[in-house]
């Protein structure tokens, strides 16, 4: 009998134990960016996600949502729906493929062309990301500023 409760026990302590350190992982950044199109008021395109996890846990990023500004000017929300999945103990870069939909087509076009001709931006990131590790889920906040290089466009 004391097995069995062993045997339960267990498994809670594991979960427990893996939401705890999901804390402790860090979003670096956003390393290197290829557009891929434009459809539907979205830009596709996929961007190089620099994480930092020093737990001994890996976990999927679930979602990510972020409003994005680029200086100074609102450009709309950034989405990921794709699951990527972030070893443990690692600092490495994960190609995410993301979308960004324009707050508005026109303010978010003339703000696209005029970021398009300056070589670096400031860019603002502002939501959530959600991660999952075994039967755990849980949403950590972002609040990051950074001056990128801006890519180029075919």
């Amino acid at each position: 009998m004391r097995l069995y409760i062993l045997i339960g026990f267990l498994p809670c302590m594991l979960i427990l134990s893996a939401c705890k350190n999901i804390e402790n992982i860090e979003i670096k950044g956003i390393d290197k960016v290829v557009v891929q199109g434009f459809q539907d008021n979205k830009i596709y395109f996929t961007a190089g996600l620099k994480v930092y996890n020093p737990s001994g846990v890996s976990f999927k990023l679930r979602e990510i949502n972020l409003k994005t500004v680029a200086d100074g000017s609102f450009l709309g929300t950034l989405q990921c729906t794709d699951e990527i999945k972030v070893m443990a103990r690692a600092d490495s870069v994960y190609m995410v493929p993301l979308n960004l939909r324009l707050a508005n087509i026109f303010t978010g076009a003339s703000s696209l062309y005029r970021i398009s001709r300056q070589k670096k931006v400031k860019l603002e990131l502002q939501g959530y990301v959600r991660v999952k590790t075994f039967l755990i889920s849980r949403k950590i906040e972002i609040s990051e500023s950074q001056v990128i290089d801006v890519p180029k466009l075919r």
